[in-house]
């Protein structure tokens, strides 16, 4: 449309259209030949070079820069430390210290939100509760979880035979812990049977407790559907051992046979208590049983 309105040959040709003249494109400087660069101009510039002052000859050398910790961007508030919490709620520094100490108040988490229980410190037991070991245990103690605790004895092996002493209500009445213990868990597992025994007492737990307890939970008859565990094919060794206890059983063996399979028939004949023991610091422990008795050296 342009050329047509403007070029004097084309039939649109426009006479009161005006025309634009070209614009000049600038000119570029003339490039400096190497040759006419002579030594008499570099000499005066090598002059005007030292005559500046040194900061403006050389541009400083940037210092690399040290890393600055974050700040936050509260006023008068650092960031807490993972482990210096004490209970659910709001992280709050008192001033005054220069380690910063850390009090939670309990209304800033959600409402169902909490930190994690903390486990137990690790306890000592008393040593008629823990394995045998001839450097430890004062006397070797023989308990049998198929019988009630009053058959709970010590033996020793002498030149005379084996010297057999019941324990006393004072060795009986002795803390389970060298601190207040009210309450813990043993746990057993044996094929396809898991059990979990618990153990209370709000005045703190004597060696008592504990093996009442352990003998009270295997004392109890199988539930139809821990019997559904037992394969076929182990029925009769089982049935075997049910037998045997019956027999043993301070009262009548019929008795004893209407009661039906427990749980202690379902150790066959490893009913020997072997202490107690705990795989972690605050844990469970866990019931240890043998069917072997080992001989002491006392």
């Amino acid at each position: 449309m342009y050329k047509t309105k403007h070029d004097q040959g084309s039939p649109n040709f426009n006479l009161n259209t005006p025309k634009i003249p070209p614009k000049a494109l600038p000119q570029s400087p003339p490039l400096m030949s190497l040759h006419s660069f002579n030594m008499g101009e570099h000499r005066s510039l090598t002059i005007l070079k030292s005559s500046l002052p040194s900061s403006m000859s050389r541009a400083p050398t940037p210092k690399p820069s040290t890393p600055q910790p974050l700040k936050s961007c509260l006023k008068g508030k650092t960031s807490p430390s993972r482990d210096s919490y004490e209970s659910d709620g709001e992280v709050t520094a008192k001033k005054g210290s220069r380690n910063s100490v850390y009090t939670v108040a309990p209304n800033s988490l959600p409402q169902h939100a909490h930190l994690g229980p903390m486990k137990g410190p690790a306890l000592n037991l008393h040593w008629k509760l823990l394995p045998y070991h001839p450097n430890r245990s004062k006397r070797f103690l023989h308990f049998d979880i198929a019988f009630p605790t009053h058959d709970i004895e010590f033996r020793q092996n002498s030149s005379y035979g084996v010297q057999r002493t019941s324990l006393s209500d004072a060795d009986l009445d002795k803390s389970a812990a060298d601190e207040k213990l009210v309450k813990m868990t043993i746990n057993f597992q044996r094929g396809p049977f898991e059990w979990d025994i618990d153990v209370k007492r709000d005045k703190g737990i004597r060696v008592r407790d504990v093996f009442e307890a352990i003998y009270a939970a295997f004392d109890v008859p199988l539930t139809p559907h821990e019997k559904g565990l037992i394969p076929h094919h182990r029925r009769a060794v089982y049935e075997e051992a049910f037998r045997l206890r019956c027999k043993l059983a301070p009262g009548l063996p019929i008795v004893e046979q209407r009661q039906g399979w427990k749980r202690v028939d379902m150790l066959l004949h490893e009913t020997l208590f072997r202490g107690l023991t705990q795989p972690k610091s605050g844990g469970d422990w866990v019931l240890n049983l043998s069917g072997s008795v080992p001989v002491s050296k006392h």
